[in-house]
């Protein structure tokens, strides 16, 4: 029996058995970097900020996009509180609050709880219809002008030319509604005040 021989095979064995131990101990490494990139990155909300329907061919930047996107953008979030009834107020207030900036959340909130408790008080149905879009791109705004035909109990109380301003604010790489309010016809923008 030759002692060296087997030493010599069982030292082999040891330092291939080492070699398989550091190439173990890295793949568990590996594994458990990946594991704790992929729980980090889970969780994260991502939303991709685009109208339900595309009607015509827009472009979005870093922080700007083409007055196309604003329009139909606005158009979009803008009849989800103008276009409603007893019935389907509640879950306009909830998906326009899905666009509204996380801080300002609870402020909108607020007003589409008031808003929705008067239009199931008292019965009221909404409806606009948009006539003209005008886009203030620069200052990220759209003013939308048409007709508000509102409905109690189902009979049209009144129908009147009616322009709504809505602003956009940039934040976390997509756009938020900073503001939506009712503005004169004749003057959207405030451009005579603010000239």
């Amino acid at each position: 029996m030759d002692s060296a021989k087997y030493f010599g095979e069982l030292d082999l064995e040891k330092r291939k058995n080492r070699h398989l131990q550091w190439a173990l101990t890295a793949c568990v490494v590996i594994v458990l970097v990946q594991a704790l990139t992929i729980k980090s990155q889970t969780g994260k909300d991502r939303f991709a900020f685009v109208p339900p329907e595309i009607t015509r061919p827009f472009w979005i930047s870093a922080e700007d996009a083409s007055p196309e996107y604003f329009e139909q953008l606005a158009q979009f979030v803008g009849a989800l509180p103008l276009n409603i009834t007893p019935e389907t107020a509640s879950a306009a207030c909830k998906q326009y609050l899905t666009y509204v900036l996380p801080k300002d959340h609870d402020k909108f909130k607020k007003r589409c709880t008031i808003e929705d408790a008067r239009i199931k008080r008292d019965n009221v149905s909404q409806m606009f219809s948009v006539e003209n879009i005008s886009t203030d791109t620069k200052r990220r705004r759209v003013a939308l002008i048409g007709t508000l035909s509102t409905f109690v109990g189902g009979k049209q109380v009144s129908r009147d030319k009616t322009a709504y301003l809505i602003e956009f604010v940039h934040s976390d790489g997509r756009f938020y509604i900073a503001n939506q309010e009712k503005v004169t016809t004749d003057d959207p923008f405030n451009k005579k005040q603010a000239g």
